[in-house]
């Protein structure tokens, strides 16, 4: 074997090792940028959640805000107000549920700041 194909086996070597390096490198950060993305779209997911559930207790107050205030000025029973405050309940309930899912995702974020 001549000395031009050795020194050409060696720089074939040399470059198959790098591109062997960058290739895992690749691979390993595509990983990790998949599994961030994965936490975000999670994360979105619970907070789009926690904004519907929000929206469903805002309405409840109102609705037992109007119902006292017909209560007080017609003499309107408040008979369902058993049902919305179950109703508020339990979407409290779901909202903290949530928000302790959210808090989970997110430890790993706070310690990279």
């Amino acid at each position: 074997m001549s000395e031009l194909n050795k020194y050409a086996e060696e720089v074939k070597k040399i470059v198959t090792n790098q591109v062997n390096k960058a290739a895992k490198l690749l691979a390993e950060n595509n990983r990790d940028i998949t599994e961030v993305l994965r936490k975000e779209r999670k994360k979105l997911e619970i907070r789009s959640q926690i904004g519907q559930h929000q929206r469903q207790v805002a309405k409840a107050y109102e609705r037992i805000g109007q119902a006292y205030y017909e209560h007080e000025e017609q003499g309107k029973s408040m008979d369902y107000i058993k049902d919305v405050m179950d109703l508020l309940r339990s979407n409290l309930k779901v909202i903290n549920l949530l928000n302790e899912q959210l808090k989970q995702l997110e430890p790993e974020d706070t310690s990279a700041k």
